[in-house]
């Protein structure tokens, strides 16, 4: 189950750097917005893995759904 984990954290990746990288080069962005939601996207990320292994569906798919929101609003804040 751990390397599952593994790998989506993988495809998790791309999207969140890009959106880490956009929202610093628009400049848009406050940091302090950019370290929140990096932030929480990491705490999510942490809590999908230990949910992935505890299997613990429904939770899980929650934290997904964080880490996610935390990308969209770091592209959100870079427009």
């Amino acid at each position: 189950m751990a390397h599952a984990a593994q790998q989506n954290g993988f495809e998790a990746f791309a999207p969140f750097a890009a959106a880490v990288l956009t929202a610093h080069a628009t400049g848009n962005a406050g940091q302090a917005t950019v370290n929140t939601l990096a932030g929480l996207f990491i705490l999510f990320r942490l809590a999908f893995i230990w949910c992935y292994i505890a299997d613990k569906a429904a939770l899980r798919s929650l934290m997904w759904a964080g880490g996610f929101v935390c990308t969209v609003g770091l592209f959100v804040a870079a427009a």
